[in-house]
C-alpha cells in the first residue's frame, strides 16, 4: 500500500485513497467500478446507452445496485476497434457525466478514455478519475491533466505496446513503474494512483490467466490494484460460453480477486458482484 517509500520507490503503508474528492479505505472491502459504455460497438453492450437519456437511467442504477465508482466510456477499446473523433466522444460521454455528478451521493465518476481534450472535458463536467488503458505511456500530457485537477488515475498496463520482459508479471511491473514515474514526475499524488495489469489486453487467454494467478504477486507491487475481466474472452473461452452466459465466471474471477486483496473489480453486473465480493470480503475477515 501507499505510504512510506522503499529502494525501488514503491510506497507502502498508507490506509486511505483518494477518489475525485472522496476517501477510499484500503482493505476495508472490495470496491466495485461499474461500467457504463455510450457507445455503440462495445464488445458487450455496445448501443445499449448510447441515448443520453438511458445512459443517465443506467447510471443510476449502477449506484443503486451498490457501485463504488462509475466509469463511463465513450470509445469501445475491443480488440479490432475503431477510433472515433474527439467532439464524438465528448458529445457521448460529457452530458452523461454532468447528468450523474449532480445526483446527491452519487459514487465518483472515472472517465475511460485515452484522449487528452475527452478527459480534459470530462474532468470540467464532474468526472474525478481519469481511466487511461494506456497507463499514460502513449500520451504522458494526460499525467499533467490529472495533477492540474488534482484527480484520481487507474493507470492500466497495455501489452499492445509489447512486453517489457519474458515474464508476463515483470513485464507489467516494468510497464507500472514507468506509467508511476511519467505521473509523479507530472505532480500526481501517489494516493491518487490505482493499478490495472490489463485482463484482456494481452496476445492470449493463457497469458490473462496467468495474471489472474499472480495477483497476489501484482498486489504486492504497493499500490491499490484494480482487474477488469467482466465478461471478456477469459471468462469464455476456456469453457467455451457465449457471452451472454459469462455472469458466473465473471463472478469467479471477482470472488479470486477478493480473496488475494485486489481492491477493487471493474464490472457490467454491478448487483451480483458486489453481493460476490462481499461475502468473500466477510469469509477473510477474522
Amino acid at each position: 500500500m501507499m505510504g512510506e517509500r522503499e529502494e525501488n520507490g514503491i510506497p507502502l503503508n498508507s490506509t486511505k485513497l483518494k477518489l475525485g474528492e472522496g476517501l477510499w479505505s484500503i482493505g476495508e472491502q472490495t470496491g466495485v467500478v461499474g461500467i457504463l459504455n455510450v457507445t455503440p460497438d462495445s464488445f458487450s453492450d455496445g448501443g445499449e446507452y448510447a441515448d443520453v437519456e438511458l445512459a443517465v437511467l443506467k447510471g443510476k442504477d449502477l449506484a443503486d445496485q451498490g457501485a463504488d465508482i462509475v466509469d463511463i466510456g465513450g470509445e469501445s477499446t475491443r480488440p479490432g476497434y475503431e477510433e472515433v473523433s474527439i467532439d464524438e466522444e465528448i458529445s457521448r460521454v460529457v452530458p452523461v457525466i454532468s447528468a450523474l455528478s449532480t445526483q446527491e451521493s452519487f459514487p465518483p465518476i472515472s472517465i475511460d478514455t485515452t484522449k487528452l481534450d475527452v478527459a480534459r472535458a470530462s474532468l470540467d463536467a464532474g468526472a474525478g478519475i481519469v481511466n487511461d488503458v494506456w497507463g499514460f505511456v502513449r500520451d504522458p500530457e494526460m499525467a499533467g491533466l490529472v495533477a492540474e485537477h488534482k484527480a484520481s488515475c487507474i493507470l492500466m498496463h497495455n501489452a499492445r505496446l509489447g512486453w517489457r520482459s519474458n515474464s508476463i508479471l515483470d513485464s507489467i511491473k516494468r510497464f507500472w513503474e514507468e506509467s508511476i514515474l511519467r505521473a509523479e514526475k507530472a505532480g500526481v499524488e501517489e494516493d491518487r494512483i490505482i493499478l490495472d495489469p490489463g485482463i484482456g489486453f494481452t496476445d492470449t487467454r493463457d497469458q490473462d490467466m496467468a495474471i489472474l494467478r499472480g495477483l497476489s504477486e501484482l498486489r504486492a507491487f504497493g499500490f491499490p490494484l484494480m482487474i477488469g475481466a467482466s465478461r471478456k474472452r477469459i471468462t469464455g473461452v476456456p469453457m467455451n460460453l457465449s457471452l451472454k452466459d459469462r455472469l458466473e465466471s465473471t463472478l469467479a474471477t471477482s470472488a479470486f480477486a477478493a480473496a488475494v486483496g485486489v481492491d477493487f473489480v471493474r464490472v457490467h453486473d454491478v448487483r451480483e458482484n458486489v453481493r460476490a465480493v462481499r461475502m468473500m470480503d466477510m469469509i477473510r475477515k477474522k
